[in-house]
């Protein structure tokens, strides 16, 4: 625990850390940046050229650890941690149905965006937790929220 401590300390953790619970900076854009963050993962999720679904786990190891950081940066849940908001739109966008295209993963991000500013049980419920993983579950839930409705839309439109 002391060795964590001290590495805290160091100004390129800390630079690091923020750099990614900040999701590069977008948590520091004036107005919806929660909504900022979302966009630049819908975009990373679109553009690269890798299967998605590997990433998952890494990207939710990348989350939780932002928002632990973002935590001992700024305090409990602040708007400008935004890397929670990339693993729930992370989420909607991987069953984005292909045949969609583009307007797929645009629904995903209104979608994710719609549940996580609303907070429905058991968003909200997720949302009270007061930890780094509680800062990115209830997104991840509104992720799956938003994956659940793109999934039935499929059915029963395709």
């Amino acid at each position: 625990m002391i060795i964590l401590s001290r590495l805290w300390q160091s100004k390129i953790v800390r630079f690091t850390g923020a750099a990614i619970a900040s999701t590069l900076g977008t948590g520091f854009f004036p107005w919806g940046p929660g909504t900022v963050g979302s966009i630049v993962a819908a975009f990373a999720f679109y553009y690269y050229p890798f299967s998605q679904l590997v990433l998952l786990p890494f990207v939710l190891l990348i989350g939780w650890l932002g928002c632990e950081a973002g935590r001992k940066l700024w305090g409990e849940d602040p708007s400008i941690v935004t890397i929670d908001e990339v693993a729930g739109t992370w989420i909607a966008c991987l069953v984005a149905p292909a045949e969609w295209g583009v307007w797929g993963i645009f629904a995903a991000l209104v979608l994710f965006r719609i549940f996580d500013i609303a907070k429905p049980w058991p968003v909200n419920k997720l949302d009270e937790m007061k930890n780094g993983i509680g800062i990115l579950l209830d997104d991840v839930a509104a992720g799956l929220m938003a994956a659940g409705v793109l999934i039935v839309a499929d059915l029963i439109y395709f």
